[in-house]
């Protein structure tokens, strides 16, 4: 079989329009980023309001003490600070995850209450300290967070919040409401709640640190230095713990561990996956064409491998458009069976053939292909490397027996 004459510049003039709708695809993307950039935009300003990230530090004993150093005039007198870690820290944190909307956007955010229980040892070279203040401190990543007040029970005592200072909670405790003999334990239980967004973090101050979260979010991602012990995640959410003692731990301070409440992939992230296959699509569907033109005998003009490649491009941003309003399977069929409606009724004015249905079908069957490549994740890239392969073998098989004219001899 040979090909008609010229077809050499057709197939380039074709690759050409291949490259040239990267313009317009590329435009696309940036509107997809655009729309994804407004989206966070809307959740800082819900997180401004409600709670931002919170990372929990605490509880501590603050003491402050003045030391004095030297003889008669070279007296001097130093103020000195010395933080007390729990020597058990127990806390439970049930988390209340939740969706807020700003505009078209849905925004995850949650409550969480906050039960911490554990124990301190005070040293008791403080108790021969003067001057000596004790301030018990928690830490939050937003104060804005705290809903109601943070209550406070500390060997036998009660007491609530009488500061806030930048990211801090304080309480002011008497010194001689403490044993401070470096055995007896000075219990502590600490209550309150706190609304916050992304992700909920604690430091394991403890000497012996075990925490426990329960959440209805059903798919979360652990992170920070440790890992839980355990964990349960099902559809109605998830519980996990974690065990951390002072040997593993290093310095408190420097270690963090936590969980991200992550919502399902937004429609952004799954409209710039989908945009990424996108002149692979193109040239599938030129190829087929060109395909159509050998085998059929039939005539696409260039112009029309231009429109053709146009509304391959609008179904991204019909997709897009759609997802903001309904989920994104929808919004991809709707706008899969529109571009391939229109695409039929073009391919038959054109070509007045069966292939019309055969070229229409194809485009419905990438667009298909496509959509399981995005929900498969980790074997995307393995199944449409196999895909690719088999469409390749296909036009090798079909295009075998193609024999190009000799141009020279043509010219002659």
């Amino acid at each position: 079989m040979k090909a008609p004459k010229n077809s050499f510049w057709k197939f380039a003039l074709i690759g050409l329009i291949s490259l040239l709708l990267l313009i317009p695809l590329a435009m696309v993307k940036d509107l997809i980023r655009e729309r994804s950039n407004r989206a966070q935009e809307a959740s800082q300003e819900v997180a401004g309001s409600w709670g931002g990230v919170q990372v929990l530090e605490g509880p501590t004993l603050m003491f402050s003490y003045t030391q004095t150093t030297g003889e008669g005039d070279k007296k001097t007198e130093e103020i000195k600070e010395r933080t007390v870690f729990p020597s058990i820290l127990n806390g439970e944190y049930v988390v209340d995850n939740q969706m807020l909307h700003r505009s078209i956007y849905d925004i995850p955010v949650y409550t969480a209450e906050i039960c911490e229980e554990g124990e301190f040892i005070i040293p008791a070279s403080l108790a021969k300290e003067s001057n000596l203040t004790v301030m018990t401190t928690i830490k939050v990543g937003d104060l804005r967070g705290i809903s109601g007040p943070v209550a406070l029970e500390l060997g036998g005592r009660k007491f609530v919040a009488d500061e806030g200072n930048l990211d801090e909670v304080r309480f002011h405790i008497k010194p001689g409401d403490l044993p401070m003999d470096g055995k007896d334990p000075v219990p502590f239980k600490l209550n309150f709640s706190i609304r916050g967004s992304s992700s909920l973090s604690f430091r394991p101050y403890g000497d012996e640190t075990c925490v426990k979260i329960r959440s209805n979010c059903p798919n979360p991602s652990f992170n920070g230095d440790f890992l839980p012990v355990s964990r349960e995640i099902d559809d109605n959410g998830f519980s996990a713990e974690w065990k951390v003692s002072k040997i593993n731990r290093g310095a408190p301070r420097e270690k963090k561990i936590g969980v991200s409440f992550l919502p399902e992939i937004s429609q952004y992230q799954q409209s710039e996956r989908s945009a990424k296959y996108g002149l692979l699509i193109i040239v599938l569907v030129f190829a087929a064409g060109l395909m159509v033109e050998l085998v059929g005998k039939k005539k696409i003009a260039l112009v029309q491998y231009l429109i053709i490649g146009l509304s391959l491009v609008l179904f991204y941003a019909l997709t897009l458009s759609f997802s903001e309003f309904i989920s994104f399977g929808l919004s991809y069929l709707i706008a899969a069976a529109m571009t391939t409606a229109a695409l039929l009724g073009y391919f038959r004015g054109i070509l007045k053939s069966r292939a019309a249905y055969t070229l229409a079908l194809l485009v419905a069957v990438t667009y298909a292909l496509c959509y399981i490549l995005l929900q498969m994740g980790t074997y995307a890239l393995l199944t449409g490397s196999l895909v690719l392969f088999v469409v390749l073998a296909v036009i090798m098989y079909y295009t075998a027996g193609i024999e190009e004219p000799d141009l020279l001899q043509q010219e002659v």
